[in-house]
């Protein structure tokens, strides 16, 4: 069953009740993105596609979702549809690990991806699918995320992830090898009594060295 959501600004969602549900770090990864309607980007791991439609819908961002799940394909497509983004946004079913049988090398300006956090065989499975993909490396692992990133993106090209602040120093080596260097970091907490648990970091494909590190904050939910 799939259950209507208001994202405010004139933009709905259809929610997968049995599915991984769309939570904040999607939405304060799209808001993360910087760029604007001359940019193509590229959306690796899409799901129900809630980043797709802020991209296209907010910032008429033309975007192409790439998700392994065919179902979750249908759902992404309708969203875009109840949207009235299908000039701006497109959906391929593929793994992103073969999607360069589907797009060629360099062809993005941005790369987005909300990877799943949990190593495989690290804490508890879920034992619904769609769920257990989402948040464990089942389907794909950080290190070919990024690498299909670096694959994706052209010289100057932007890759914007999230993950848990435990796994940081290995995205943080695995994008310098794929020479996606880290150049924005932003630190979440989910309060302020809390300790940080996710972090948001922007990299530039064959970027010179750099980091900017934003004022550590709270995670919020708005859909800027």
């Amino acid at each position: 069953m799939n259950k209507l959501v208001d994202l405010g600004n004139g933009l709905s969602f259809l929610q997968k009740q049995d599915a991984f549900r769309f939570g904040c770090d999607g939405v304060e990864l799209a808001n993360f993105v910087d760029g604007g309607p001359r940019d193509y980007a590229i959306d690796l791991g899409s799901g129900t596609g809630i980043i797709t439609v802020l991209l296209a819908g907010k910032r008429k961002i033309r975007t192409t979702a790439v998700e392994i799940q065919a179902e979750l394909c249908e759902v992404c497509r309708q969203n875009i549809q109840l949207n009235g983004l299908s000039a701006l946004a497109d959906v391929i079913n593929c793994p992103m690990q073969r999607i360069g049988e589907k797009l060629p090398a360099g062809c993005a300006d941005i790369v987005v991806c909300n990877p799943p956090y949990r190593k495989q065989g690290s804490g508890f499975k879920q034992q619904n699918e769609f769920i257990a993909i989402a948040r464990h490396e089942v389907a794909v692992t950080l290190k070919e995320v990024i690498l299909t990133a670096a694959y994706l993106l052209g010289t100057g090209g932007k890759f914007f992830t999230i993950n848990q602040t435990e796994r940081m120093a290995e995205t943080f080596c695995l994008c310098k090898e794929a020479k996606l260097e880290p150049k924005k970091l932003q630190i979440l907490t989910p309060n302020g009594t809390k300790k940080p648990h996710l972090f948001m970091l922007k990299c530039v494909k064959d970027g010179a060295e750099g980091l900017i590190v934003e004022r550590e904050r709270e995670v919020k939910v708005e859909v800027n």
